[in-house]
């Protein structure tokens, strides 16, 4: 099975082909920066808030995933295939977090400090979430008949594990942005334009 391995993951593009070593990562294109005058009437806390709700579903869909190449190791009769694929799927998924996160970086300094931190959370697991899946599929395709040593459980494992810490912890952005909104929505609602 061959592979071609694109991994974007914020300010980090690294790629690398399931038959040929990896390769030094050239920068992403996408730059932090300032909205520009003129779109100083999007809502950027908005689109942040809409983002972590995509990068929950990746988070939980590359948990999903990992989850299932566990099950595999413990039946050592499937074939590297199957790892692939569950591999390409992941890595589809980081894919589209790195895009995500290349935007909230562009945005960053127009969002709440409470979602800037989120982005700074965000931008820390997903390039751990790119080497890992990387390093899965490069160390799966030259050794497909031991997929059952401990380097490669490892790096599956650790997938399982950081994409749950990054759908918990967008998941709880997203509780709060919800209950923010809700929260003004009443606030409004009664006429009322203090706190407690």
């Amino acid at each position: 099975m061959k592979l071609k391995l694109p991994l974007l993951c914020g300010s980090i593009l690294l790629t690398a082909a399931l038959t040929a070593p990896a390769s030094t990562p050239p920068p992403c294109t996408c730059t932090p920066g300032s909205p520009t005058a003129a779109s100083n009437t999007w809502n950027f806390k908005g689109e942040a808030n809409t983002i972590f709700q995509d990068i929950e579903t990746d988070a939980q869909s590359i948990r999903t995933h990992a989850d299932r190449i566990q099950s595999y190791e413990r039946g050592p009769q499937l074939s590297w295939a199957s790892h692939g694929d569950q591999l390409n799927a992941i890595r589809d998924d980081v894919n589209d977090m790195g895009k995500k996160l290349c935007r909230l970086e562009v945005i960053r300094g127009a969002l709440a400090p409470w979602q800037q931190g989120e982005v700074d959370r965000i931008a820390a697991i997903v390039p751990l979430l790119a080497n890992e899946t990387e390093d899965a599929i490069l160390f799966g395709a030259e050794h497909q008949q031991v997929l059952w040593l401990p380097v490669y459980q490892n790096d599956t494992n650790s997938l399982y594990e950081n994409s749950n810490r990054l759908a918990q912890s967008v998941n709880e952005a997203v509780k709060y942005a919800g209950v923010s909104k809700d929260y003004r929505t009443l606030r409004h609602e009664m006429g009322t334009s203090g706190g407690f």
